[in-house]
């Protein structure tokens, strides 16, 4: 498209979002619709694709005809759209996922993708100073201002309609053995957590990563397990929510035997829900067979947006193992609804879970016991961290703060263009 020009960009542009939205229980997927919603709102008009949609420079030149300007999410899954931009003078803004900065540098072929999609962005986008920094390190030639900071927002919106009890009753009608009635059952659990012990012994599925029992059960003790807690005797509590698709950096079972002996203690009554789409089919069967035997572990579908929230909202405690995270909405979130998060002390967790005041974080499984632990004995700390994250996110992650960040550097890109003849 030699000689594209943008219309006036001070009137409509017209913008192309490109990222991974295809299954729609994703983080990017909420990010990206999210996104496409504050252009609209501005009286842009926006189109939103996934790169899968444009596999190669004809499709893209098609996309990006009556374009003004292109937003691309995720370095390494967009990248090549973006690099197709750039060789039709298309101005785009190229912006940090989180998995792309965190993991995909470590593989040659994936960060020379990406290093073709920063050299001719206009601009780059992170969700959080770490990942602005990491962005600076991998490619020393870019300009600190050059690379924005974006506040991801957060907005909820729960289905008071949904009743979560009845969803979670539905779940253990699929799990009989879910519901203790006597110590026995406790006991099984407990045998339950010694078969995944022996099978772990064997060794993760081939391709896997190591899992997660064989090296975290060492100093679980009795002494740590806090089975003095006065807590309900019902099933069903605790209630602990971990939402993430089903994918190996988001390291789902990485605090499972620590729970399974923790509920063992209690006769197996709390759950650890686990909820999220398939994203990696061996991964999630190896998910789906390992968390089976565990205590009081259940592993659901996704529901939509409105019944996830009502869920986060009903939950004791929502959990974030990732290995690494760009920012979790599912965090932001349980931050905006009143739900103590218990995160992995990894840096995008630390970007907004700040320990004993907006969150507890946790560093092994054992520390996650301890600090589940203190979530259920201590109300006073629950009501002042679910009070300071409620007005952190408010102040730090309104939806406002992010579209005046977007707006700015898309108009910029598009100006820019101009200016310079693109």
């Amino acid at each position: 498209m030699e000689g594209h020009l943008p219309r006036n960009f001070q009137e409509t542009l017209s913008v192309l979002i490109v990222g991974k939205n295809r299954v729609r229980e994703t983080g990017n997927a909420t990010t990206l619709i999210r996104l496409r919603e504050h252009v609209e709102a501005s009286g842009w008009r926006c189109a939103l694709r996934d790169p899968e949609d444009l596999p190669d420079a004809a499709a893209v030149a098609a996309a990006v005809a009556e374009c003004d300007v292109v937003l691309g999410l995720h370095l390494y899954r967009s990248g090549p759209v973006l690099a197709a931009c750039r060789a039709l003078n298309v101005p785009y803004v190229a912006c940090c996922g989180g998995t792309d900065v965190n993991e995909c540098l470590r593989d040659p072929d994936k960060c020379a993708v990406m290093q073709e999609a920063v050299a001719g962005a206009a601009s780059l986008l992170a969700f959080t100073d770490s990942m602005k920094n990491a962005a600076l390190a991998a490619w020393p030639c870019l300009q600190s201002k050059h690379v924005r900071v974006l506040p991801q927002a957060v907005s909820v919106h729960p289905d008071n309609a949904f009743d979560v009890a009845r969803y979670v009753r539905s779940l253990d009608e699929g799990h009989p053995r879910l519901v203790p009635s006597s110590n026995a059952a406790a006991k099984g659990c407990a045998g339950n957590c010694d078969n995944i012990r022996d099978n772990e012994r064997e060794g993760p599925v081939h391709g896997q990563p190591p899992a997660p029992f064989s090296n975290s059960s060492s100093s679980i003790t009795e002494s740590n397990l806090g089975t003095q807690l006065n807590l309900p005797e019902e099933a069903g509590y605790p209630l602990v929510v971990l939402i993430a698709g089903l994918r190996p950096v988001k390291d789902v079972l990485y605090v499972a035997e620590a729970w399974s002996k923790w509920n063992a203690q209690r006769e197996g009554r709390g759950r650890l829900l686990i909820i999220g789409p398939v994203l990696d089919a061996q991964y999630a069967n190896w998910v789906h067979s390992e968390a089976s035997r565990g205590c009081g572990i259940m592993i659901a579908d996704s529901l939509n947006p409105p019944e996830c929230h009502a869920l986060i909202a009903a939950a004791t405690v929502l959990l974030n193992s990732s290995l690494s995270e760009g920012m979790s909405a599912a965090v932001l979130e349980a931050m905006a609804l009143g739900t103590p998060v218990l995160a992995r002390d990894i840096p995008g967790n630390r970007a907004v879970v700040r320990d004993g005041e907006t969150g507890l974080l946790f560093s092994s499984p054992d520390t996650f016991v301890l600090q589940l632990n203190r979530l259920l004995s201590e109300p006073a700390l629950v009501a002042a961290i679910t009070a300071h994250a409620r007005t952190y996110v408010a102040t730090h992650h309104h939806p406002r703060k992010e579209a005046a960040v977007l707006l700015h550097v898309l108009r910029e890109a598009a100006a820019h263009a101009q200016s310079a003849g693109c």
